[in-house]
């Protein structure tokens, strides 16, 4: 790509520095801060709408191309460690995943220039091969088998010369019975070069001018490295007084430290965030129902294309000015005939008062989640004749070629993707983004459809999202009488539902106007807020985590679905996910409840039974479809939840969400009402007039403009949210 970049954040305040990086292989690049209204180029709806907005940044400036240090690995200071010592041993267990595909490093010394190296690597044959100080090398004869456990140890005796290489598989099987110990001696005695840094999980690095690049990064699990005195080469636990440095990566998991717990102090750091609390070679015996414990969970997942922050340096700083509007904005960015814009949100002040009674919760967690992905990147997804196909067939090469894509994705050895991260190129956090699956907007692009249509309408709101929401808590929900969620808002962190139960506890009223929300258990890293992390191993996904691996690292509690925590969102929203498809969409009927007169302030401007059968942005038509919610007393609709409509039945494209069906039937698919896939339009108050509207589809928001933003969905939208807004909700007729 010729142009690109991303900022160090996506929620900034008044008085708040936001950075921006960027990648420019051109000269010169412009500069222009815009405000979004609507991203969607579809000429059947209003159009990209943006407005310039003057700012320090704007202008010409001289463009730099910068490079991307994808790979995972580990490193930690020897310092004196190895001096006076005159024998030693490396001891390691190792799980790999693509063990015939090139050198891959396990450990290995990053020695100073001129120096010998040492290190143990997964040779290209499968073989482990150590190379050792001199040039020489050592390799054993035993091929790895993927996904299996083996333990190696290297060790050097500095007085003989004496070099011993062990390899021994953890699980007997007879393609895996064969062991070995291999021998070699050095010419006189070992120089050890103890002034070095280990390496774990790479082979060495690069210096670039956007940071070092691992090299040869190993694919697979790691776990309980160890340096020891002597030479030991036995699986065993060694004498406290043997061990130099051991390192216990079941240590600190929330964290990129690696926890030296030998006493010597010799602490490392992970760089691009590999998968930790993952299963070691112990797992699962000695945990109860496979809880995760330090010696059950003490390993690593490096992978070769992990990206946490592709570093870049800084090559904008704004300071949001005091009077700046809250609302959706980006930097954006030409040269050349190419084109691209740098999203961030403006937020209200900490704190601040008089503060209008409408806020637009942002899904920034769901952006992340989504991030770059990719599903198929085969070339076989037809790519949007609203854009140039050769530079949308060139954005996603640069992400698969440079590890950028989405915890929908998976990574080279297969294993699911459970990081995101928002300090990398983003290339469908983007206003004019349209879904590879389906060719339309999704997220981000999709809530802007909503954004313009308050707009049109006059509303003055204010803009919000999850990242502050899991920071600030209730706090920042407090000001607001209604708050309105985008058409995706599906990935939730524990302190968010809290916040959002309070506040709907003192009064608050929500209006979903979206589908599949409140769904994935998420995390976001104490130490780095940009960093998310999910793990999959049930409901409709793209991927599944190893058995034993669904306990999130970043803070330790279970992964997977909020139905599983039993939070499901029909507890609080009244819908929850049933089912998706991408063909079309289709319309609402009016449930009988709807006809009674306590609703009729709903349907007021609203003919006939069905309404939602207009144009849409996404899909073509139809008000419901996509990802759809429906209410189930089972999953935790209150009893005074009153559906007001329902989606018409879809078609055989739709298929039922994986965790509401106990077992495959003749009947999951969406033209069977046994399927239980439908959209359901809910209405239930809460308490000191509080009250939830939730339309269950993704594709609400998408028909809004239709008619000059006077569709019917835009109708029933518009009377709720006024009602909303008002002091007290309308009650029946006396």
């Amino acid at each position: 790509m010729r142009l690109t970049g991303y900022s160090d954040r996506w929620s900034v305040r008044p008085g708040e520095d936001i950075a921006f990086h960027v990648h420019c292989t051109e000269d010169y690049y412009t500069a222009q801060l815009v405000r979004l209204r609507h991203g969607d180029q579809n000429p059947k709806g209003p159009g990209f709408k943006e407005a310039e907005v003057a700012s320090p940044l704007d202008g010409r400036h001289r463009g730099f191309a910068r490079e991307i240090c994808k790979g995972s690995y580990g490193i930690a200071e020897l310092d004196d460690l190895l001096d006076g010592v005159e024998s030693f041993s490396l001891s390691v267990w190792i799980w790999p995943t693509l063990p015939r595909a090139g050198a891959q490093g396990v450990l290995s010394w990053l020695a100073p220039p001129g120096d010998s190296g040492l290190g143990m690597f997964l040779a290209e044959a499968g073989t482990i091969e150590c190379r050792l100080p001199g040039g020489r090398s050592l390799r054993s004869g035993v091929r790895l088998e993927a996904r299996e456990w083996y333990h190696l140890a290297l060790s050097i005796d500095g007085r003989s010369g004496a070099v011993s290489l062990s390899v021994v598989a953890k699980r007997w099987s007879p393609a895996l019975a064969k062991q070995e110990t291999v021998r070699t001696t050095l010419d006189g005695r070992a120089d050890l070069r103890p002034r070095a840094s280990l390496l774990f999980g790479a082979g060495g690095l690069e210096p670039t001018a956007d940071g070092p690049r691992p090299v040869m990064v190993f694919n697979g699990k790691i776990a309980r490295p160890m340096i020891l005195a002597g030479v030991r080469l036995a699986a065993d636990d060694p004498p406290h007084d043997a061990v130099l440095a051991a390192w216990d990566f079941g240590r600190s998991a929330e964290a990129t430290t690696l926890v030296d717990v030998s006493g010597g102090g010799r602490h490392g750091r992970l760089v691009n965030r590999p998968a930790r609390a993952m299963t070691g070679p112990d797992w699962p015996g000695g945990a109860p129902r496979g809880a995760p414990t330090a010696s059950t969970h003490d390993a690593v997942h490096f992978h070769d294309d992990d990206v946490a922050d592709v570093g870049w340096p800084e090559s904008h700083r704004l300071r949001v000015p005091d009077d700046l509007p809250s609302g959706v904005y980006a930097l954006r960015l030409r040269t050349g005939g190419e084109e691209d814009h740098l999203p961030f949100f403006v937020c209200p002040p900490r704190g601040a008062r008089d503060r209008p009674p409408l806020a637009v919760l942002m899904p920034t967690l769901s952006y992340l989640a989504y991030a770059n992905e990719s599903l198929d990147l085969s070339g076989t997804v037809q790519l949007s004749p609203m854009q140039d196909m050769s530079l949308r067939a060139e954005a996603y090469r640069y992400v698969a070629e440079n590890g950028l894509k989405s915890t929908y994705d998976t990574h080279s050895d297969g294993s699911g993707i459970c990081h995101g991260s928002l300090r990398r190129p983003i290339i469908d956090f983007r206003p004019k983004a349209r879904c590879r699956a389906f060719d339309a907007p999704h997220q981000f692009a999709a809530d802007l459809h909503i954004i313009d249509w308050l707009v049109q309408k006059n509303y003055v709101f204010d803009i919000l999202t999850d990242h502050l929401l899991h920071s600030d808590r209730s706090e920042l929900l407090a000001p607001y009488r209604v708050v309105v969620t985008g058409s995706h808002p599906e990935y939730w962190t524990g302190p968010m539902l809290d916040a959002r139960d309070r506040w709907l506890a003192a009064g608050g009223r929500l209006m979903y106007l979206g589908g599949n929300g409140f769904y994935w258990v998420t995390a976001i890293a104490q130490d780095s807020p940009d960093i998310i992390e999910i793990r999959r191993y049930f409901g409709s996904r793209t991927w599944s985590g190893e058995a034993g691996e669904e306990t999130l690292s970043l803070t330790g509690e279970r992964g997977g679905l909020w139905r599983d925590r039993g939070r499901a969102p029909q507890s609080a929203l009244g819908i929850g996910f049933s089912g998706q498809g991408y063909d079309r969409g289709v319309p609402y009927r009016r449930r009988e409840a709807s006809f009674e007169p306590q609703w009729r302030w709903v349907f007021e401007g609203v003919s006939g039974e069905t309404f939602g059968s207009g144009p849409s942005l996404v899909l073509g038509h139809g008000a419901a479809g996509f990802e759809v919610d429906r209410a189930d007393a089972r999953e935790g609709t209150p009893a005074h939840a009153v559906v007001l409509a329902s989606s018409e039945r879809f078609s055989d494209a739709y298929q039922a969400a994986g965790e509401l069906v106990p077992s495959t039937h003749p009947w999951m698919s969406g033209s069977h009402p046994q399927s239980g896939i439908r959209a359901d339009m809910l209405f239930m108050r809460g308490p000191n007039g509080g009250a939830v509207f939730s339309t269950g589809s993704i594709i609400w928001c998408a028909t809004l403009s239709a008619s000059g933003c006077d569709s019917d969905t835009s109708r029933i939208t518009d009377n709720v949210l006024k009602a909303f807004l008002a002091e007290n909700l309308p009650v029946a007729p006396a």
